[in-house]
């Protein structure tokens, strides 16, 4: 026993912070002996992402937006050399296909030198896009690269001045698709004074959302009885467990469509004995963002314009190049005007015009119809379009009515279960549809 572990045990009783039992309970498994280390965990880089649905572009913003996946990981691995962090954990999905690009390999090696140079290791898990079964130009990579096996969970250990602080278990996918849970395969080697770090790249079982590929149970990882689970698959930011352990998902570095909004990067973790943090930074080099904006009291199409440039200019002085959906709301005159692609089409291009001219670009990549004409409340009609919102407002039997649907080969052949944000946007449309052409039919009468 050290003079460290001497002091910690004496702060200890001096400070009334433990009993007895628990003194010894703590000296066998190692807490005491457990040095602090400090590490980032990343996933889903989709390094070279091709953003295909971005292509109508300027050519300077398209190339700004290739290029964002390689300048949010260059952007991390700046933050890990000059916060010298221990080492980086990358939980799967670094390259977006399984045919990896060789620019995007090289753009990877280059960045792990960097790491390599600053004695920072990096260890890889593949997951689905950039599973070990695809077919690519292979590198050789610097030697503080470690890459888990594709056979069974593997567990690699980390050392600092040639004392073990870490053992990092992890299992990179042999294929696109992996549905057994394998969490059984990951089990603790010992109980000595190291940390317990499980690296998975999966989504919780009876998840709906996403493609559910190496399923598990937030419980059962709690159980392994590990210090921290790095997670990857989600491109959602999200703490599953909060400590003791820690299980997060840190989502994705660059967002890559109108989905993927808000802030994206990695968590910067510090972790010195039962104390666990997991801080998020941002690394995105280009944000996704949506903004709400009502035609209420806009008599004309050239107010709309200065609103949306108003909140556009607003976007751009938070300094960041952003590519912002529009979702137009409210009740007014100009709702009918709306209601045509035409019309929508040209206001974007009216309010996207300039843009290739600043420094940071907002380009508005999608507006979002949701207006509605005006009713008053002596129409005929009133009464029911109320009732009409606050039934899709309410409506909890959407797999009922299109269960005629999934039965049909086609459907299920090429369409996925509906996430519960696009229930809500399918029902919006549908009440906007009922709303015109019941108006439209009154007022041909």
């Amino acid at each position: 026993m050290d003079i460290q572990v001497l002091q910690n045990v004496h702060s200890y009783f001096i400070d009334g912070k433990m009993n007895m039992y628990t003194y010894w309970r703590k000296l066998k498994d190692g807490t005491f002996m457990k040095d602090s280390i400090t590490f980032i965990h990343a996933a889903d880089l989709h390094l070279d992402s091709p953003f295909v649905g971005l292509k109508h572009l300027p050519t300077r913003l398209f190339e700004k937006m290739r290029e964002s996946t390689f300048l949010a990981f260059s952007r991390l691995i700046t933050y890990a050399i000059n916060e010298q962090v221990d080492f980086v954990l990358l939980a799967g999905d670094l390259y977006d296909e399984e045919e990896r690009s060789l620019k995007a390999q090289l753009k990877l090696k280059k960045e792990f030198e960097r790491l390599h140079e600053a004695g920072i290791d990096v260890y890889v898990i593949h997951g689905n896009h950039d599973h070990m079964g695809g077919k690519w130009l292979d590198l050789e990579w610097p030697e503080n690269v470690h890459v888990f096996s594709s056979k069974q969970v593997e567990m690699k250990v980390f050392e600092k001045n040639k004392i073990p602080l870490a053992y990092i278990y992890g299992y990179s996918y042999p294929s696109r698709s992996v549905t057994q849970n394998m969490t059984q395969q990951y089990m603790k080697k010992d109980h000595t004074s190291v940390y317990h770090i499980g690296m998975l790249h999966g989504s919780i079982e009876g998840n709906n959302e996403h493609d559910v590929y190496f399923p598990f149970t937030v419980n059962e990882l709690i159980t392994k009885d590990f210090d921290y689970w790095a997670l990857g698959h989600i491109h959602k930011r999200q703490l599953l467990h909060k400590n003791n352990p820690i299980i997060a998902y840190p989502g994705n570095i660059q967002g890559r469509h109108r989905k993927e909004l808000g802030e994206k990067g990695f968590y910067h973790v510090e972790m010195n004995g039962e104390d666990s943090t997991a801080s998020f930074i941002p690394a995105q080099e280009v944000i996704w963002e949506e903004v709400e904006i009502s035609i209420n009291g806009i008599g004309h199409i050239s107010e709309l314009i200065k609103k949306c440039e108003s909140h556009k200019e607003q976007y751009r002085q938070k300094q960041h190049s952003t590519c912002l959906t529009i979702i137009l709301t409210g009740t007014g005159n100009l709702a009918d005007s709306l209601q045509f692609s035409q019309t929508i089409q040209d206001l974007m291009e009216v309010i996207n015009e300039a843009e290739g001219e600043n420094n940071y670009f907002v380009w508005t990549v999608k507006i979002q119809n949701e207006t509605l004409q005006p009713i008053g409340e002596k129409h005929k009609l009133a009464s029911f379009f109320t009732d009409l919102h606050t039934t899709v407002e309410n409506y909890q039997s959407f797999d009922a009515v299109i269960e005629p649907l999934t039965q049909h080969h086609i459907y299920r052949k090429y369409i996925t279960e509906f996430s519960q944000e696009e229930q809500m946007q399918l029902l919006k449309e549908a009440e906007q549809l009922l709303h015109r052409e019941l108006l439209q039919q009154n007022d041909s009468k």
